[in-house]
C-alpha cells in the first residue's frame, strides 16, 4: 500500500490559479514582515518557511518556533491565545509597516490560528490569509482563504510547503539549485 498524496500537483496548480492566490501573492510581495502560524506539522512547515523566506527573499519572516516562548504563552494565556499573544509581542511597533500573517490549518477550524488572523487584521490591519485543508466554517470576514480540499493532514502540510516556495518564486526570487550549491561549496 502506498501513501495517498491526492494528486498534489494538479490541486496545487488549481489553487495558484485563483483570485485568492493572487491576493496572497500580492500581499506577500508588498509585505515588509511576514508572520507564519500553524499547529503540529504545520508549525514545522511554518518554521521552515520562515527560515527559507528570510534566506531566499530577504523579507523579515517569523514563526513561533521557540519552545520556551510557546509553552510560557500557553501557560500564562492559554493555548487558544498562543499565536495572538505571540503576534502582540512580535508585531509591536509594526503598525507602520506592511505586514502579512499566513495561517495553516488542515481542518480550517484551528481556533488559535483563526483568532490570531482576525486579531492581526483588526488590531494591526495586517493582511491575513488562511491556507486550509478543508473550508473553514468559522473564518471571519476579511481573512483571505485558500482551500486545498485535501482529505489528509500530510497532504495539506505538503501543499503548504509548496505554496510557500511558490510565494518566493512569485516575488521574483528563487531557490538554489543543489548541484550549483555543491560546486559553490567546493570552490569556497
Amino acid at each position: 500500500m502506498k501513501c495517498p498524496f491526492e494528486n498534489l500537483y494538479s490541486r496545487f496548480e488549481q489553487i495558484t490559479a485563483t483570485k485568492e492566490w493572487e491576493r496572497l501573492q500580492n500581499s506577500f510581495n508588498e509585505a515588509d514582515s511576514v508572520y507564519i502560524i500553524g499547529n503540529g506539522g504545520n508549525m514545522a512547515v511554518a518554521s521552515h518557511a520562515a527560515a527559507d523566506a528570510t534566506r531566499l527573499s530577504g523579507k523579515k519572516t517569523y514563526a513561533l518556533d521557540s519552545q520556551s516562548l510557546l509553552t510560557s504563552i500557553a501557560n500564562d494565556f492559554g493555548y487558544e491565545n498562543i499565536f495572538k499573544r505571540w503576534l502582540e509581542l512580535y508585531a509591536l511597533g509594526s503598525k507602520e509597516t506592511k505586514s502579512i500573517v499566513i495561517g495553516y490549518s488542515g481542518s480550517g477550524g484551528s481556533k488559535n490560528v483563526i483568532s490570531a488572523l482576525a486579531w492581526a487584521k483588526d488590531q494591526y490591519n495586517f493582511s491575513s490569509h488562511l491556507i486550509s485543508g478543508q473550508k473553514s466554517t468559522c473564518l471571519p470576514d476579511g481573512v483571505n482563504e485558500l482551500v486545498c480540499e485535501t482529505q489528509y493532514f500530510h497532504t495539506h502540510e505538503i501543499m503548504c510547503v509548496m505554496s510557500f516556495y511558490e510565494l518566493v518564486y512569485g516575488s521574483g526570487n528563487k531557490c538554489p539549485v543543489i548541484k550549483d550549491e555543491i560546486i559553490r561549496k567546493m570552490v569556497h
